[in-house]
């Protein structure tokens, strides 16, 4: 059964900064498998975290996205799947204009907020 695996949310985002130096010396893409083996927890028990740290676990998942976007030795093809796959991006423009400005999707969001 998953649950808590760390005791605070600080050693939950130290371990994962831990990964990421390891990651980063051995010149590996750091990736959720890779810090559940780091870790020694299953992939269930990762995902739990977000119950117990809802703000960490979101910051590792900004993380792991930054780094992929930012790592330069990762072929573009496999950058496109894997952020198509992991963090749910597309390849739709809905919400630009023709004139690539964001003007109405702004308003849209900013219509939304109102309550």
């Amino acid at each position: 059964m998953s649950g808590r695996a760390f005791k605070t949310a600080k050693s939950f985002l130290t371990k994962f900064n831990n990964y990421i130096k390891e990651c980063e010396n051995k010149n590996n893409l750091p990736n959720i498998s890779g810090f559940c083996v780091y870790a020694n927890i299953n992939r269930d028990t990762f995902y739990a975290q977000k119950e117990y740290y809802s703000d960490t676990y979101k910051k590792i998942n900004y993380i792991l996205e930054d780094i992929t976007i930012n790592n330069r030795s990762i072929n573009d093809t496999f950058k496109i799947f894997y952020m198509k796959n992991k963090f749910g991006y597309r390849d739709r423009q809905d919400n630009i204009n023709v004139d690539g400005s964001y003007e109405d999707y702004i308003k849209k969001v900013e219509d939304e907020e109102e309550y």
